[in-house]
Parts: C-alpha cells; structure tokens; sequence
C-alpha cells in the first residue's frame, strides 16, 4: 500500500477521564463515613459535564467506576427522601447548631477544613478568618470548641460547601454568587438553599453523562465492580507476566479467584446497564492491571477494548527483547493492540505517562494558555517522530476528579 505522506497524517487523541471513588458506606448502617463522592459530585463531575456540554464538538471516553455510580444515585434517593446518611449533610440540615455536643462540633471542624489551602481557602477572607479563629481556639486545647458559636459552625458549614461547587455552578447559580458575596451570618433558610442546589447537582450527574453518551459525544466505559485486581485474581503468577521478579504470596492461588473475577465483570456490566441505559464497550481495569488471562475475560464478557499503562506495555515487550532494551516510545506506543489467544478480539490501549501526568500534576502551576500551547506541541512533536503506517494514536488517561482542585479558579 500507498505509504502516506508526513502532511497526510493526522494524530489521533483519546482523552478517557477516569470517575471512580471507594465505596464510602458503613455495611451494617448505610452510612457514609466520608464525604468525598457528593463533594467531587458538585465540583469534578459536574464541571466534567458543563465543559462537554459547552463543546459539543469535543469528544471523550468517560470512565465511570460501578461502584460510584451507585453512591452517586443513593445520595441523590437521600435528598429526594429527605432520609439523609451523610453525617456533614445531616448537620448542614440542623436548625439550631448551638445545641451540637461536642463530638458533632468536632466533626463540623474536622471535616470543613479538608481541601487545598492553597486554592480552595485562602482566596476567601471570610473563610480563611474561620480557619484562623479555630487555629486560635486549638491552641486552648480541643475542649474549648465547646465555647464556638452556632453562627461559627454554621458559616463554616456554608464556606465549605461553597470552595467545594464546580466553576460552572458558580458562574451561573444565582444562591452561590449570593452567598459567597454575603461571606457570613449565613441564616438556616440560606443554609437550606445550598443544601438544595447540592441535592439537585447530584441527581442530576448521572443523566448528564447519559445524554452525552446518547448523542455520541462521549463513550462511557466501566471497571470490575468493587475494584479488584483481575489478574491476581485469576493467578498470582500474573504479576511475573511484566515483572519477572515481583515477589509472590506463599499461597498458591486465590480461592475461587475465576468464578470472583467473572462476578466482577458481570455485575460491572448490569450496573452500567442500569444506570446508564447502554451496554459497555471497553472496560478500564482496576488500577490499570491486565494479564493475557485477563484478556482473554474481558473478551468472554464480552467488551471491544481496555487500556492500561504505558509501563505495563515497556515491561511486556522488555521481556520479549531478553534484556536488549527498547527503542524510543515513538515507535511502540501510539497505536492500539489486538490480544491473542482470545475467542474474540479486544483492542488494548496504552497511556501515554507523560503527557497524562502533565495535566493530572504539572499543567496545574503553569499559566493557563501556557499549558495549553506546551501540550498542543508536545502532541505535534509525537505526529512529527511517528514513522508507522497508521495514524499515531495518543491516548490520554488519568483521573477525571482530584486534579482540579490543584488547579487555580
């Protein structure tokens, strides 16, 4: 065949944003015991969906982990219900805070000061004042939060919630841009009213990224359903497969490690189902783990793709080479692999690492335009060494929530 010209090239980019979250809930009371599923509902995945929607023309991959999917849809029953489980949410709900003991203050105040200082609470004099004034109140011993006022706890409990909503919403919900220029002596009715727009944000997750995958401008893809790692699963001699000499468990194998994986991948896949009104095509492995026997499962369930690391896909074709090194990524990286061995074929994806990290890590201390030009050459510079036949193929993974708090608003 023809072999195309460098101009005729055209670099194809994956961006897969990958939304996952432990499953946060107490077993025996439903309870969640920590926050962060509804608070990166309200910023990251919110957010996520504003700028898709703003860019019709842009398309992605969206990683939805079952098991958050699932938290993001009991929380919204719990505002619909008004049966809250979520202790932070439960106390936002409490008219008259003055009356909260001391272990219900001490949760108020542990928990409203967990985010990034640096972006999410210095640029706003009224809440770093609350972090000062507990700072001062520390230094006379943990007790003496019994002497903070229910006024405090409840423009603390406001502030938070506030640096915690997504960009979009506060450029556009009138009861942010209100409260946030109010700044303090926040009333129980407008405590209320932020603890509705929280409720509403959240119902609503799930059916934005619905529509957005029903009019084809983003794929969503799963994960095994409570996050295991498939090919310890299926053998513990796996790990050897891209790392000769990882260590081993002294147990031969994990009991029923096949019968547990294909419950995984089935479970993930009538989840997905569920909530999303579709069939998943490709599947992101728990913590980007695959094994030819793990291929050759997927493949059994039934999904089109998967994608890991780039290490996994160096450490694989190093041991090929017997130890001879290999050449530069530009000639192995950026293309899609086929598995072998496997009743039906499944295409293997691999992250590019630098450029994935740089948005995830580094892109967030540069100016904004800067940024966005270095990362725009860099992809012109990996079109430019390519010297395959195909198009190079770029693919961009990384997680679609806890960067962008590092990010300047």
């Amino acid at each position: 065949p023809h072999r195309k010209k460098h101009t005729e090239k055209k670099l194809k980019l994956v961006l897969c944003w990958h939304m996952h979250q432990p499953d946060y809930r107490d077993y025996l009371n439903g309870e969640f015991v920590l926050p962060w599923t509804y608070l990166h509902a309200m910023k990251d995945y919110t957010d996520m969906a504003y700028h898709l929607e703003q860019h019709p023309k842009a398309k992605a991959v969206v990683n939805f982990v079952p098991i958050l999917a699932e938290q993001l849809l009991d929380y919204a029953q719990q505002f619909e219900s008004g049966q809250i489980r979520d202790k932070l949410l439960r106390l936002m709900c409490r008219e008259h805070l003055d009356g909260l003991n001391e272990q219900e203050r001490l949760h108020i105040l542990d928990s409203c000061f967990k985010s990034n200082h640096t972006k999410m609470l210095q640029p706003y004099r009224a809440y770093q004042h609350l972090f000062d004034l507990q700072k001062m109140m520390e230094g006379h011993g943990r007790e003496s939060v019994t002497y903070l006022s229910g006024q405090y706890l409840s423009d603390l409990l406001v502030w938070y919630h506030l640096v915690w909503m997504g960009e979009s919403v506060r450029r556009s919900s009138e009861v942010v841009a209100r409260l946030m220029s109010k700044g303090s002596q926040f009333t129980f009715a407008e405590r209320m009213e932020l603890f509705q727009l929280i409720g509403e944000l959240i119902a609503g997750i799930i059916p934005r990224y619905r529509a957005l995958a029903q009019r084809g401008q983003v794929e969503l893809s799963t994960t095994p359903y409570n996050h295991p790692i498939l090919p310890l699963l299926l053998d513990f001699h796996s790990a050897r497969e891209s790392e000769p000499n990882a260590p081993l468990p002294q147990a031969g194998y994990y009991p029923g490690g096949l019968r547990r994986a294909q419950a995984h991948l089935a479970r993930a896949v009538e989840s997905h189902r569920a909530n999303f009104g579709m069939d998943a095509q490709g599947v992101w492995p728990s913590e980007g783990s695959l094994s030819r026997a793990t291929l050759k499962l997927l493949a059994e369930q039934g999904f089109k793709w998967t994608a890991t690391g780039q290490a996994v896909l160096a450490h694989s074709l190093q041991r090929e080479t017997n130890g001879k090194g290999l050449p530069d990524k530009s000639s192995y990286l950026y293309k899609p692999y086929l598995s072998e061995g496997a009743a039906k074929p499944v295409y293997c994806f691999f992250r590019d690492d630098h450029l994935s990290d740089r948005i995830g890590f580094e892109y967030a201390k540069w100016r904004g335009d800067d940024a966005a030009k270095d990362f725009i050459h860099q992809l012109e510079e990996i079109l430019r060494l390519h010297q395959g036949e195909q198009d190079p193929v770029v693919s961009i993974i990384l997680d679609g929530e806890n960067a962008w708090e590092y990010y300047p608003y």
